[in-house]
């Protein structure tokens, strides 16, 4: 992405465009014209790209100096009232803490700098304020050319770097141990009396002599100074500097300094601001002298951008899951069609057996009895007993004059069939010998009937298919015991027995003999053995009821 740079002199507004290690695009304006609307045409242009604000004045002033050892908020607030006082007149103003010192408190050391004459940057900004210009910073170039020895590997305990810019302005800046301690920048003027050389070589002794006056030196320590120029201007600088043993001059081939950095614009002169403005745009920059009100824009320019990323990312994850979804879905179809078809197979070949199958009869009724003997009893295996019984054991539990004799069972889809008694095998068999029973000497007419239904039943079933088993079928006899003589308490006891059974709302309870008949057309006769010790009123129930799960 592509950045603007101004680079800003004492004489010169340079307006430089870098997109990646390339440089793009420069123009160059008088600092007398900035109000002119050429320069607000040109800076529109690059209106909404990053824009870097680079100082390179002679009204840029650095001093150092001492401050508590605080930290955070403390420490801010303490230089900026430290800055307050120092450079009052001026908004543009910036500290940096360079460590602690050795003895003492050990109090920080600050680098203290500024740009004096804030209308040498007021002009810009207001053009950059009706453009919405995203400005990033304000940066003081001399304090961002420690960079440049770093890229190099240029290491010396003592280093004064030596730039050019633009209208031959000599920019020194001292660094002790690689860091920042002092910067001057001299124009300089043409004088026919002496060359170009010879003036740069003056500077450069009288800053050396100056910096020798602050006590920076020992006696062994030197002076590494290290001249950023042309390989055409070597020889002119070269022939008129003299040389000390405390300081020693280092030339740096511009050229050769641009293809070790791996810049892709080889600078055509001395003037450096090419060759750190590209240097520069590598790397995250720290604001110096930038308000926050004068980089809003870059703020929200910043947000907008976020937000598009966000926005970006959504979308791109909402593609990536409706993709997703369209993937799935179409193997989904397949499936379906593929279980469609196999189903669709399946049916023919059921409809091809289904016909085969309808056009067979069975040969022999035992085909036919074999297949209601499996659906009826193989199929659905009929219950065991004991649940039924266990109901009905509790419900008698209740009445202990009743006395079971005998109970018939069996299981049938008829829940008023009647299961007969094995041949041989009666309720006067189980009953104690020789004990007076009370008896009916006619039957009823109800009595008779069932017995005939059941004779009929019988005969019609000696042919007939095996008996399904929905329903268990109990017919119990059995007789109030003690009796003695009295039928109202017997009946009644009898009909209890019957209500206590019909309270199970699974069964379906019928009387087929009770203990005396009541019928008008019965007379009751009592038979009395000489060795009898206790009566009987015998009564017979039929109960039924379903099977569970069926």
């Amino acid at each position: 992405m592509s950045k603007h740079f101004l680079y800003l002199t004492n004489d010169k507004l340079v307006c430089l465009v870098i997109k990646g290690r390339k440089l793009v695009s420069r123009k160059s304006f008088a600092i007398g014209g900035l109000q002119t609307p050429v320069v607000e045409a040109h800076l529109q242009i690059y209106a909404t790209l990053r824009t870097y604000l680079v100082t390179d004045l002679v009204e840029e002033d650095f001093r150092l100096d001492t401050i508590p050892h605080l930290r955070g908020s403390d420490r801010a607030a303490v230089l900026e009232r430290k800055l307050g006082q120092i450079y009052r007149a001026s908004p543009f103003r910036h500290a940096i803490v360079q460590g602690r010192e050795e003895d003492g408190r050990r109090d920080d050391k600050a680098l203290l700098h500024a740009v004096t004459n804030p209308d040498l940057l007021k002009p810009l900004l207001s053009i950059l304020e009706r453009l919405r210009t995203p400005l990033q910073g304000i940066y003081s170039s001399a304090v961002l050319s420690g960079l440049l020895l770093k890229d190099l590997a240029i290491v010396f305990p003592h280093t004064m770097l030596v730039t050019i810019i633009p209208d031959f302005g000599l920019r020194q800046t001292y660094f002790k141990d690689k860091q920042i301690k002092f910067s001057r920048l001299t124009p300089i003027t043409t004088d026919e009396s002496r060359s170009v050389g010879q003036l740069i070589a003056a500077e450069t002794s009288r800053t050396w002599q100056y910096l020798d006056s602050l006590r920076y030196f020992t006696e062994a320590d030197a002076l590494d100074v290290c001249m950023l120029a042309h390989e055409r201007d070597h020889e002119a600088i070269q022939e008129a500097i003299r040389r000390y043993p405390l300081l020693r001059y280092r030339f740096l081939d511009i050229n050769e300094v641009a293809t070790k950095l791996k810049v892709a614009t080889a600078p055509t002169s001395s003037h450096a601001e090419e060759l750190l403005c590209l240097l520069y745009s590598r790397v995250a920059l720290t604001n110096h002298f930038a308000a926050p009100n004068e980089t809003r824009f870059a703020s929200f320019r910043r947000a907008r951008i976020t937000i598009f990323g966000a926005t970006a990312a959504v979308l791109a994850m909402g593609t990536a899951g409706a993709a997703f979804n369209l993937y799935h879905a179409a193997q989904v179809s397949q499936e379906i069609d593929s279980r469609g078809r196999q189903e669709n197979a399946l049916h023919s070949q059921y409809q091809a057996v289904m016909a085969t199958m309808n056009g067979q009869q069975s040969a022999t009724d035992i085909v036919r009895e074999t297949s209601t003997f499996f659906n009826s009893q193989i199929r659905p295996a009929p219950a065991a007993p004991g649940p039924l019984f266990n109901e009905i054991a509790q419900v008698l539990a209740g009445f202990p004059a009743i006395r079971l004799n005998q109970i018939l069972w069996a299981t049938n889809n008829d829940p008023g069939f009647v299961p007969t008694t094995p041949q041989g095998f009666s309720a006067a068999n189980v009953a104690l010998g020789g004990t007076p029973q009370v008896t009916s000497t006619s039957e009823s007419k109800t009595a008779q009937a069932t017995v005939a239904s059941t004779g009929a039943a019988t005969d019609s079933m000696t042919n007939a298919p095996l008996t399904g088993n929905k329903f268990h079928i109990a017919v119990v006899e059995a007789a109030v015991q003690p009796f003695d003589g009295d039928l109202r308490s017997a009946l009644a006891t009898t009909e209890r027995l019957v209500e206590a059974l019909k309270a199970n709302p699974e069964f379906t309870v019928k009387v087929i003999k009770r203990p005396v008949d009541t019928t008008p057309l019965a007379s009751l006769k009592v038979i009395d053995k000489s060795n009898a010790i206790s009566t009987q009123a015998p009564f017979t129930l039929h109960i039924a009821r379903k099977v569970r799960g069926t």
